[in-house]
C-alpha cells in the first residue's frame, strides 16, 4: 500500500507538471488498468488480456451439468411414481379415512368387541391354565379320603366334593387363582390345622392378601349356607331317634344337653374390653359360647360368642335357648346353669335332684361334642383379635361364623351316641 501510493503520487504530479493549465480528478477503480493515465495503470511486460471464449465454455459446462442432475432426478422420481401406483394397486381395496361410512365404521367397531371378546376369553384360559399348572405343582390329591380325612376332618372327598357343590352353586369367589377345588381345600385346611396364612401362601404358590381375601369370603359364605347343618329337631324327631340311654323316663324327656366353653384370645388394647373379656376361671383373656347337643349327641343349638367374664347363667339366659323349649322339656347342663331345668315346674323334688345326679354323668356326651368343635385347631389357638371382632360391612363376629361352620362340619361326622 506504501509503495504503490507513493508512486501514484509522483505520477500524479508529473501530470500535473505537464498540464499545468488543466485540473484533473484521479478516482482509482481498485483493478488493474491498461490506461496509462489511470492512476491503477502498473506497467508490465506481461499484460492481462481475459479471453472471452473461455468464459463461455465455463458457463456451458455448467448448463451441460445441470441438464443432467435433472435429468437424474426426473427418472428417479418416475420410478418412485410407478412403484406408488404399484402399491396402490395392490391395496386397491382399501379405503382412507374420508371415504369411511358410518356403517364402515359401525362394522370397524364390532369387529374391535369380537376382538377384546377374545382377548378376554384368552387370558381367562391362561389364567386357568396357569392355576392348573400350580395346582400339579402342589400335589394335592383332592380325590384321597385320607388327604381329605387328615387336612380337613370330612370323612371322605365325596362329603369334600358335595358340599363344594352346594356352596357354589349359587355363588363363585372373586379370586380364580388358586382354582376353586383348592380354595375351598385351603380354607378348610386353615379351620382343621390353624395354619397361618404365610403358610398357606407358601403351599398355594400366593400372597398373604391373597389368603386373607380366601378365608373370609368363603368364611361368610360357609357361615350363610351352613345355618341348616345345625338344626333344632322336634320333639317327634327326637323320639323317633333316642338312644336306647335316653329311652326310659324320665331321659325320654330330655331335649338337649347344655355346657359352656371357652377360647383363648389376644388381650385387646381397650381398657373395657379387656375386662369383659377376662375370665377368673381360666385367668386369661377368653370368649365364651354355650352349645346345645341332643340325645343323638348332634350340635342342635349355638349361642353367639360372649366375654369370658359373662357367667354360664347369663349366656343361658340371654342365649334364646329358653325359647325354643317347650312345657315338659328337660335339659341336662352343669350345676353352673342349674343342675336340671324344667320348664313348668317351679320347684324340683327329691326324686327329680336324685335322677339329676344320674344325668349328670351322662352330660358327657356334651363335653365330647365341644371337643369335636375345637378338633379344628384354629378354635385352640389364642385367637388374634382380628378373627375375633366384628370385620366391617359385616353383621356377624369372625369368631362366631367360625365357630358355626366347625359347628356345622363336626355334625357331619358319624353319630356320637349310638
Amino acid at each position: 500500500r506504501g509503495h504503490g501510493h507513493r508512486c501514484n503520487r509522483m505520477m500524479c504530479e508529473r501530470k500535473a507538471i505537464a498540464y499545468p493549465n488543466h485540473v484533473f480528478l484521479l478516482l482509482s477503480l481498485g483493478k488493474p488498468s491498461d490506461d496509462p493515465l489511470s492512476p491503477d495503470y502498473i506497467p508490465s511486460k506481461l499484460p492481462y488480456r481475459p479471453d472471452p471464449s473461455r468464459k463461455m465454455d465455463r458457463y456451458q459446462r455448467s448448463l451441460r451439468r445441470a441438464s443432467e442432475v435433472y435429468e437424474m432426478n426426473t427418472t428417479e422420481e418416475v420410478e418412485d411414481m410407478d412403484t406408488d401406483v404399484a402399491e396402490v394397486k395392490s391395496y386397491s381395496d382399501m379405503c382412507v379415512g374420508t371415504d369411511l361410512t358410518m356403517r364402515d365404521i359401525e362394522d370397524m367397531e364390532k369387529l374391535n368387541t369380537s376382538y377384546k371378546d377374545q382377548v378376554r376369553s384368552l387370558e381367562s384360559k391362561v389364567q386357568t391354565l396357569t392355576c392348573e399348572r400350580k395346582q400339579l405343582k402342589s400335589d394335592v390329591d383332592l380325590k384321597d379320603d385320607q388327604i381329605i380325612h387328615f387336612y380337613t376332618g370330612l370323612r371322605s372327598s365325596k362329603v369334600f366334593f358335595a358340599l363344594l357343590t352346594y356352596l357354589t352353586t349359587a355363588w363363585s369367589p372373586r379370586t380364580l387363582s388358586p382354582p376353586t377345588a383348592l380354595q375351598f381345600y385351603l380354607v378348610l385346611m386353615k379351620l382343621r390345622l390353624g395354619l397361618t396364612h404365610k403358610d398357606l401362601a407358601f403351599r398355594f404358590h400366593c400372597s398373604c392378601a391373597t389368603i386373607s381375601t380366601i378365608f373370609h369370603d368363603w368364611l361368610n359364605i360357609m357361615a350363610q349356607r351352613f345355618t341348616s347343618l345345625i338344626h333344632w329337631p322336634s320333639r317327634e324327631e327326637i323320639k323317633k331317634n333316642l338312644p336306647t340311654l335316653f329311652r326310659s323316663p324320665p331321659f325320654n324327656a330330655v331335649r338337649c344337653i347344655i355346657d359352656c366353653s371357652e377360647i383363648f384370645i389376644d388381650r385387646p388394647t381397650s381398657l373395657s374390653a379387656r375386662a369383659m373379656t377376662y375370665s377368673n376361671y381360666k385367668s386369661h383373656n377368653t370368649i365364651k359360647f354355650l352349645v346345645g347337643i341332643s340325645p343323638t349327641g348332634s350340635i342342635t343349638f349355638l349361642s353367639k360368642s360372649w366375654g369370658g367374664r359373662a357367667s354360664d347363667k347369663t349366656i343361658t339366659k340371654l342365649s334364646g335357648l329358653i325359647d325354643l323349649l317347650e312345657e315338659g322339656d328337660i335339659v341336662m347342663a352343669d350345676r353352673a346353669t342349674h343342675t336340671i331345668i324344667t320348664l313348668g315346674k317351679t320347684q324340683l323334688s327329691g326324686q327329680e335332684v336324685y335322677m339329676s345326679r344320674h344325668m349328670s354323668r351322662m352330660r358327657i356326651h356334651v363335653e365330647r361334642a365341644i371337643g369335636r368343635i375345637k378338633n379344628y385347631c384354629i378354635l385352640r389357638q389364642t385367637l388374634p383379635i382380628n378373627l375375633v371382632k366384628r370385620r366391617p360391612k359385616d353383621t356377624v363376629a369372625t369368631v362366631d361364623k367360625m365357630l358355626l361352620v366347625c359347628s356345622a362340619l363336626s355334625n357331619l361326622d358319624k353319630s356320637l351316641i349310638q
